[in-house]
C-alpha cells in the first residue's frame, strides 16, 4: 500500500465566511468602540447635569463707612465704587443661582486707595427670588451681601438695625415709606 503524504490526504473544504459571518467581528468592534466612547463621555455628561440654573444680575455697592470705596469686585468681576456714606451705581453683572443654597458665598475684594486690597468671603442669606446683588461695606469693617429686588430705604430691605443707615444714627427707611407706629 503506497504511503501517502499530506498532499494525498483528501482535503476538507474549508468553510468560507459568508456575508453575515464577516459582519459579526465588525459589529463587535463597533459596539466595543461605542461603549468606550460612552464611558469616556459619562463624566462630561454628569458635570453638565450638575450645573444649577443661574441669572446675570446688577451689582450695587452701599458704603456705610467714612472712606470712599474706590473699587470693588464680586467673585472677580467688576462691582463698581461707592463714595463714603452713599450708594454706588448699579453695574453689570454678577451671576447668581436661581435657587438659593445654604453654602452660597461671594468673594468681595475692595480698595480705598487703588493700592492695597482687602478681601472677604461672605455667606449670602436666603432669597426666594432672584434680584440685584447688594454689597454693603459696614462701619465695623464687615461686608454683607444680599440678593434682593429692593433698595436700601425700603422698609422691607433685608439689612436692618443700627448698621442699616448709611450714616450712623440715621433712619435707613425713606421718610415717605415709613410705616406709622402702631399704638
Amino acid at each position: 500500500m503506497p504511503q501517502g503524504n499530506s498532499h494525498d490526504v483528501p482535503s476538507r473544504p474549508m468553510l468560507q465566511p459568508q456575508g453575515h459571518e464577516k459582519m459579526i467581528p465588525r459589529l463587535l468592534r463597533t459596539h466595543l468602540l461605542a461603549t468606550l466612547v460612552l464611558l469616556l463621555l459619562l463624566p462630561a455628561l454628569a458635570a453638565c447635569k450638575g450645573q444649577p440654573a443661574s441669572t446675570p444680575v446688577g451689582v450695587r455697592g452701599y458704603n456705610h463707612t467714612g472712606q470712599s470705596i474706590a473699587q470693588f469686585q464680586v467673585n472677580g468681576g467688576r462691582g463698581g465704587s461707592a463714595r463714603r456714606h452713599s450708594a454706588g451705581g448699579t453695574v453689570c453683572c454678577a451671576v447668581v443661582p436661581d435657587r438659593w443654597t445654604p453654602d452660597l458665598k461671594a468673594e468681595i475684594e475692595w480698595t480705598t486707595n487703588l493700592e492695597t486690597y482687602q478681601k472677604a468671603i461672605v455667606s449670602i442669606p436666603r432669597y426666594n427670588e432672584v434680584g440685584s446683588l447688594a454689597v454693603h461695606f459696614l462701619r465695623n469693617g464687615q461686608v454683607k451681601v444680599f440678593v434682593t429686588n429692593l433698595i436700601l430705604g425700603h422698609p422691607d430691605y433685608p439689612l436692618t438695625g443700627p448698621e442699616a443707615p448709611l450714616r450712623e444714627g440715621g433712619n435707613p427707611v425713606w421718610e415717605h415709606l415709613r410705616r406709622p407706629l402702631e399704638s
